[in-house]
């Protein structure tokens, strides 16, 4: 290989069993992973070129799984975990903050189970009324209710020997948490407005950005549904708790997006990068990838420095210092930025306690909510969906 006037082998093309006789070539192959970045031509003995590609993703298979990047040892004890229960059909809840990848980690689950070859259907249990819900859930008879004229498939049938992942299960209405529960329990689906029960063959794997042990606690949740969904738990931890991924993100998402967009990459700065690192993140890698992006569409081709990120970055807190401050300003400046710090994480936190719900939130921290909600736009944020999201930043769904 000739990466940028320089050279390496490659050790192995294609698969191990795939090795071909000696002196011969075995047609096109694949290269499994790459430690280079930028452009890569790929040179037959002889001297002929065997092909070029742009190498975008120049991250060592072991840091990721299943797309899922991190040098975190958290997180690769949870990729190996993946693969331990892929094989079985234990429920699964995965629990984080948004953002964090819950909907990766339940993709990554059912291609390593022995249902990869049968659909994997999700549902969003926050984008529809409870009635609508169990229609979309159960299914419905024709004429069960008005608009029902015809028959309709549910995702527990149409999920049938797949898996069916319910992605926010901490929104169920109470009613839905009971029908949910009868279907676990007896693997039998009956259509809203019918009688005949149907026999299921799926694998349920459930997400929630919520704590449900506090919400079986208060009333909120149903003790034997929770029973039921958390046979086996996955926690994913949030961003600003696995720092280290941070840099190898940034930067293969900045590759990414310069690739797609045909311009250079031209990395970040060492004083971005450590804003960046100082960050608290409350999008996790979403608000990451998507902050990524922006700076691909507005700066591709150059360098990234710091002046270039969004104000929230470049307004990075310092961890206290080892030594004190030596000036009264410097002390100022320095409790300046750990009280912002400090804010932005206390909103935080009472949001996703109380379910993003400003007025909850800011009743449970002994707030009145115009001042919680003014303290919330101080910092950028606003929070709606079932979720926090910057103001300067449109967020997709997990």
């Amino acid at each position: 290989m000739v990466n940028d006037s320089r050279e390496c082998r490659a050790t192995r093309l294609g698969p191990p069993s795939a090795r071909p006789a000696r002196g011969s070539f075995p047609g096109p192959a694949r290269v499994r992973s790459s430690i280079l970045s930028g452009r890569i031509a790929f040179r037959m003995p002889h001297g002929d070129s065997l092909m070029e590609t742009d190498s975008a993703f120049p991250a060592h298979e072991s840091e990721g799984f299943e797309g899922m990047l991190s040098q975190c040892p958290e997180m690769h004890e949870i990729f190996s975990l993946i693969r331990r229960i892929a094989p079985v059909d234990s429920t699964v809840l995965i629990t984080g903050e948004s953002g964090t990848g819950k909907e990766m980690v339940a993709r990554a689950i059912h291609r390593h189970s022995r249902r990869r070859d049968f659909p994997f259907l999700a549902c969003d249990c926050t984008a529809l009324a409870p009635t609508l819900l169990e229609s979309e859930l159960f299914g419905h008879a024709k004429g069960s209710f008005s608009g029902a004229i015809a028959t309709k498939q549910g995702l527990f049938e149409a999920a049938h020997r797949g898996t069916l992942l319910l992605d926010e299960v901490a929104n169920l209405s109470p009613e839905t948490q009971r029908k949910l529960l009868r279907v676990l329990e007896s693997r039998k689906v009956r259509k809203v407005g019918d009688t005949a029960e149907h026999e299921i063959d799926i694998r349920l794997v459930a997400t929630t950005n919520r704590v449900l042990a506090e919400m079986v606690k208060v009333g909120e949740f149903r003790a034997d549904l929770y029973y039921r969904l958390n046979v086996v738990p996955i926690f994913l931890p949030p961003l600003r708790e696995r720092r280290g991924d941070i840099p190898l993100l940034a930067s293969v998402f900045l590759r990414r997006f310069c690739h797609q967009m045909g311009v250079p990459c031209g990395g970040f700065s060492p004083d971005a990068m450590r804003c960046m690192e100082a960050y608290s993140w409350p999008g996790n890698v979403r608000e990451l990838r998507n902050i990524v992006e922006r700076l691909a569409v507005l700066y591709g081709g150059l360098r990234i420095e710091s002046p270039h990120l969004p104000p929230e970055l470049r307004e990075r807190p310092p961890d206290c210092p080892a030594e004190p401050p030596r000036t009264w300003e410097e002390l100022r400046r320095l409790k300046r930025a750990m009280t912002r710090d400090l804010e932005r994480r206390f909103l935080i936190v009472a949001l996703e306690r109380c379910g993003y719900n400003i007025s909850q939130a800011a009743e449970s921290v002994g707030m009145q909510r115009p001042n919680f909600h003014a303290l919330l736009r101080s910092h950028g944020l606003r929070a709606g969906g079932g979720r926090i999201k910057s103001e300067r930043e449109a967020m997709p769904d997990d």
